[in-house]
């Protein structure tokens, strides 16, 4: 029987393995998806990471690797495989997920029988992917044949951010061979290591083969002190000496950035570089860096250490749409999964069933706790694919009036809650939604305390101010909006340390927002948009036209790139709720006659940044853009639509 890893993911037929650890192909129990799981199966002591500390304590080394794990997880690009779930084995080794890629070849292998333009191409790509990492502080480290992907004609880079340390590293002659000079001397890596790196990759595609003799008897001083053949490099002259100065000796002497090694090549092809795109572009507003919140996420902190004890407890966060809520939430389950916790999440929604936001908690707890058969008849009555989940036929439940119906589903819920054998956070977001979906919530803050659980649950106290009162037993955090400080922080990370030199725009943000976290990143998507370039907003003069109208047009302006024929899904895809439904939508296409598929319409909103993945579910990218969709919905339409 193959391994279950952490109850969740069934290991199949081992992918590669290399000096750090070993890749399986793996499906997701819980959503059937084929995914890549790597084990890291290196001693913490041996591992090399940005934020790795000077002490060689293991509690120190786990709170890097949190903290590392944390941030590669919020990292999105089109040209890299993002990590989609991370957390620690059984023996407390690091392992985290990835996107499967079909029919994927290395860039070696993809860049056979293509023009130079072309491989020049896949080289440009690569180096947008370094130019995203780098700008989030992130060094590769490790870059080589294998960890840098093509499926058709896009690049994907995966497995940065970590990698064993030199000792071990030279153990496997893949990757030292890519080894930067100086990396092979002992000195750290450095953003000059990755585009060294980019270098001998770009040699091999370009001249057929390594740029130093690897068969010779002292390999090491042939990369120390030899010189590449650069005959052999196709393309002429000038890309001749772009790869020159990437493979140049000293890190000082090749290109001091992955955009300037980018515009170089551009260059030596004739060409000039393309305008920033609108998918790059916001790969780096939700990457944005996570600010203002510190006190709060230390006290979330303390009740993970509490309840490791056996001291569970409930917590509420409140505050205005917005404000910062999901984000607060998305890094304490970061820290919660490094920290080896079991994490599982339900959302309310408008309108939604009685009990519906336990649905997705159910789906999840089932994977991990031994269910009856009654308590399966029980629980399906709100979670209908829980047969299809367990794999067996669920007959319905013993019938009972609706009020001991009622009581007996929640005496389910909370008994299983409770019986976890692993440490438990469970999320519940926009409990606003489903006020009348509390009492099993209220039963369990009354007996959580003993119990290596935490609930963590998110409100609109604008909406719902008395909520708290429903349960007494729980700890209340109300965020406020983000002071000027935050505000300067959150700007820098998004447009780089340059805005630090125009003060008039930060100051500009921050009287338009008044601190809303959704609000600003809102307003800086839209300046960019306007000038085409991210850098480039701190160079232009506000307008006013781009604020009058507040947050409703900003986000109208988003809403406005989707194309008109689309409008109709979109429209019930608000009536739904803010995750998708892809069965309904594809049969409101065909039912409704739509001359588009639904893909193409996923892929638009994803592109207009009105929808993204969590999770693996299509979603609206945040709630404020669903309640503009229903706020407009046209008269005529509503009919059909309710």
């Amino acid at each position: 029987m193959s391994k279950v890893m952490n109850g969740r993911y069934q290991l199949h037929n081992k992918l590669g393995q290399g000096g750090m650890g070993i890749v399986h192909r793996a499906t997701d129990r819980l959503t059937g998806e084929t995914v890549a799981l790597k084990q890291v199966m290196l001693p913490m002591t041996q591992l090399m990471f940005s934020s790795r500390p000077a002490s060689q304590s293991n509690r120190e080394l786990r709170l890097a690797l949190a903290h590392e794990f944390q941030t590669l997880a919020g990292l999105r690009h089109p040209n890299i495989i993002s990590v989609l779930d991370y957390g620690f084995d059984k023996n407390g080794q690091p392992f985290f997920t990835m996107s499967y890629l079909e029919n994927a070849q290395t860039i070696l292998v993809a860049a056979n029988g293509r023009s130079v333009p072309e491989k020049v191409a896949l080289l440009i790509q690569m180096l947008e992917a370094l130019a995203y990492l780098h700008r989030r502080g992130i060094l590769h480290r490790d870059l080589k044949p294998d960890n840098v992907l093509v499926v058709g004609n896009t690049v994907r880079v995966l497995d940065f951010g970590l990698a064993a340390a030199k000792e071990q590293a030279t153990d496997s002659v893949g990757s030292w061979l890519y080894m930067a000079p100086e990396v092979l001397l002992g000195q750290p890596a450095t953003e000059a290591s990755d585009l060294y790196t980019v270098g001998v990759l770009a040699y091999r595609l370009l001249a057929g083969t390594h740029p130093f003799s690897i068969y010779a008897e002292d390999v090491i001083g042939e990369i120390l002190d030899g010189e590449p053949d650069w005959s052999k490099v196709q393309g002429g002259g000038e890309l001749t000496a772009v790869i020159r100065t990437l493979l140049a000796k000293e890190p000082n002497d090749r290109y001091p950035t992955a955009n300037q090694a980018t515009a170089a090549f551009y260059q030596a092809l004739g060409q000039g570089a393309p305008q920033e795109t609108a998918v790059i572009r916001e790969s780096y507003l939700q990457a944005a860096k996570f600010v203002g919140r510190q006190a709060e996420m230390d006290q979330l902190v303390q009740a993970i250490n509490q309840a490791k004890g056996a001291q569970g407890s409930v917590w509420l966060v409140g505050g205005e749409s917005g404000v910062g809520k999901s984000r607060l939430i998305e890094e304490f389950r970061s820290q919660a999964l490094v920290a080896g916790w079991v994490v599982v999440r339900g959302q309310a929604i408008t309108g939604g069933a009685p009990f519906q936001l336990w649905q997705n908690i159910i789906y999840h707890l089932a994977l991990t706790v031994e269910i009856s058969p009654l308590e399966a008849s029980v629980l399906q009555t709100i979670a209908p694919q829980l047969g299809t989940l367990l794999e067996q036929k669920i007959p319905p439940p013993p019938k009972l009036d609706a009020k001991n119906a009622e009581q007996r589903l929640i005496f389910t819920i909370v008994d299983i809650v409770r019986r976890q054998k692993l440490p438990t956070v469970i999320i519940i977001e926009d409990l606003h939604w489903g006020y009348d979906s509390l009492t099993p919530l209220v039963a369990l803050s009354r007996v959580i305390h003993h119990h290596q659980l935490i609930v963590l649950g998110t409100y609109r106290n604008d909406e719902q101010p008395h909520l708290p009162e429903t349960l007494p037993e729980a700890q209340l955090i109300l965020l406020q909006r983000l002071d000027e400080q935050a505000i300067t922080a959150l700007s820098e990370s998004i447009l780089g340390a340059q805005i630090l030199a125009h003060p008039q725009v930060v100051t500009r943000l921050k009287e338009e927002t008044e601190g809303n976290a959704f609000f600003l990143v809102e307003i800086i998507r839209a300046l960019a948009e306007e000038t085409g370039q991210l850098a480039d907003i701190g160079r232009m003069t506000i307008p006013e036209k781009l604020l009058t109208g507040g947050i409703q047009q900003i986000v109208q302006r988003r809403l406005d790139k989707l194309p008109a024929l689309y409008l109709p899904v979109l429209w019930i895809s608000a009536v739904v709720g803010r995750n998708l439904d892809e069965r309904l939508l594809q049969y409101c296409i065909d039912t409704w006659q739509l001359e588009f598929e639904l893909e193409a319409w996923l892929l638009a909103g994803q592109e207009a940044a009105v929808l993204d993945i969590f999770e693996n579910q299509w979603r609206f990218s945040h709630d404020k853009l669903r309640e503009t969709v229903l706020s407009n919905l046209p008269k005529a339409e509503r009919p059909r639509l309710f």
